[in-house]
C-alpha cells in the first residue's frame, strides 16, 4: 500500500550539538489550521479532551507547516489520512501537562531529588515558562504531534500518544522489535518518512513529534530558526 522507499529502516538519530542552535530569528508568519488546507487532515484536541487547562479546539501551526504537511497528506495512499493530536499549545497547558509527568515520575522514582526529576521529565516535556532565547517546540507553532490513520482507524504505532516509555523512542522498533509489532514497526517507518520528504523533523524520543522552523529543525539543518515564541502561547 505505501511506496517502498516509506518502509525503509529508521535510521538511528544523529548527534544534535544544542549548544550551538542560535536565537530564533522571527520570521513573522501567521499561524494557519492545517485541517483547512486539506480534507486528509483532521485533528483530535487531544488536551481538550482530557480537559487540560487553556486547551483549544483549533489546530494551529505556522502557514509553512501546514502546507508541508497538506502536502504530506496528498502523498498518502487512498483512505489514508494525517491525524493531529497537539499542535500550538499556551504555557498553561504546558504547565499542566509538565505538572502531570513530574507526578508520574516522582511516583516511579521515589528516592530522586528534585533535580534528577526535572532532568528525567526534560526528555519529554519542556519546563512550562517563557524563553524567548529557546522557546518551547509547541510554543513556536513549528511543533506538531501527529499519527496516521487508516479508514477512519489510527495505524498501530506500537505505544499510544505520550507515552514516555523507551518504548516510544522513534527508532526503538528497528533496534528490537518484540514478537507482533513488525506492523507497528513499519507504520512508524512510513510516519517518518512521509515526514522527511516535505521537510520536517523528528524527535527522536517520541514516535509522534514532528517539527519545522523551531530550534529541533535547526539542530538536524544547522539552519537559525526562524520561528520564535508565539504571543498566542502566553497565557
Amino acid at each position: 500500500m505505501f511506496p517502498s522507499p516509506f518502509l525503509a529502516p529508521i535510521p538511528a538519530p544523529p548527534f544534535e550539538d544544542w549548544g550551538k542552535v542560535p536565537p530564533p530569528i522571527e520570521c513573522g508568519e501567521p499561524l494557519v489550521d492545517p485541517t483547512l488546507l486539506s480534507p486528509r487532515i483532521t485533528y483530535g484536541a487531544a488536551y481538550l479532551r482530557q480537559g487540560l487547562p487553556g486547551a483549544e479546539a483549533t489546530c494551529l501551526v505556522r502557514r509553512e507547516v501546514a502546507r508541508r504537511l497538506a502536502e504530506a497528506a496528498e502523498k498518502l495512499p487512498e483512505g489514508c489520512t494525517i491525524h493531529i493530536f497537539d499542535s500550538l499549545r499556551s504555557l498553561k497547558v504546558q504547565k499542566a501537562l509538565y505538572d502531570q509527568f513530574y507526578a508520574v515520575a516522582a511516583a516511579e522514582h521515589p528516592q530522586a531529588t528534585p533535580e534528577e526529576l526535572e532532568a528525567i521529565i526534560d526528555e519529554f516535556v519542556a519546563i512550562p515558562v517563557k524563553r524567548l532565547d529557546r522557546p518551547s517546540p509547541h510554543a513556536t507553532g513549528g511543533a506538531v504531534d501527529l499519527t496516521l490513520y487508516r479508514d477512519g482507524t489510527p495505524l498501530d504505532m506500537g505505544t499510544g500518544f505520550d507515552d514516555f516509555s523507551p518504548l516510544a523512542n522513534t527508532d526503538a522498533l528497528e533496534r528490537a522489535c518484540p514478537p507482533g509489532l513488525e506492523n507497528a514497526r513499519d507504520n512508524r517507518r512510513v510516519l517518518y518518512h512521509l515526514m522527511a520528504s516535505v521537510g520536517l523533523v523528528n524527535y527522536s524520543s517520541e514516535w509522534w513529534h514532528y517539527a519545522y522552523g523551531e530550534r529541533q529543525w535547526a539542530v538536524r539543518t544547522g539552519m537559525t530558526p526562524i520561528y520564535g515564541f508565539c504571543p498566542e502561547c502566553d497565557f
